[in-house]
């Protein structure tokens, strides 16, 4: 082996093993420290960000539950007719954290009473659960459709036992992150 090629194997271990730049022979210039990042950076795929769904987030609302109309004729439950709306109805807040597949999970409280909310965001549409914290509370659902970044709905809720019912109209306001 000749004195030239012991030198090039030489060099070219010594840079595999430092992992540095490593000079190439006499005749040839050694590429730039930045050329080589550059060459490096351009060969691998540029990774697109990901971007989140227009709902993953925080969302809160208000509402204003009032005595829901229900008509009654003929055979229809008398107790209906005897609610004059003074329990259960009044002011209340919506409060709803939706992930990025859309599973929805909150909480209510107020007029309604407390309860935990749960569900799931398809396409433009919310379709939420309440489910009362105590035998107080009421049971409710809540669909809404997308209005800007966030939702507009009604809430219709009643009793267990089904004597109180009540609506209430909501707009969800999406949180700032």
């Amino acid at each position: 082996m000749s004195q030239r090629q012991s030198v090039l194997i030489f060099s070219i271990c010594g840079c595999l093993l430092s992992g540095v730049g490593c000079k190439s022979p006499a005749s040839e210039p050694a590429p730039s420290a930045s050329a080589t990042a550059s060459a490096v950076a351009s060969a691998e795929p540029a990774v697109k960000p990901v971007v989140k769904p227009w709902f993953s987030g925080g969302f809160s609302g208000e509402y204003l539950a009032k005595v829901a109309a229900v008509e009654v004729k003929a055979g229809a439950i008398k107790e209906w007719t005897k609610d004059d709306g003074k329990l259960a109805s009044g002011p209340g807040k919506l409060s709803l954290q939706i992930d990025d597949a859309g599973k929805v999970d909150g909480t209510s409280e107020g007029a309604l009473g407390a309860s935990q909310v749960t569900g799931k965001v398809e396409d433009d549409t919310l379709r939420i659960q309440l489910s009362p914290a105590d035998d107080a509370g009421l049971h409710g659902v809540l669909v809404a459709t997308r209005s800007g970044d966030g939702f507009k709905g009604a809430i219709e809720a009643s009793s267990g036992d089904s004597l109180r019912v009540r609506t209430a109209s909501i707009e969800l306001k999406k949180l700032a992150n």
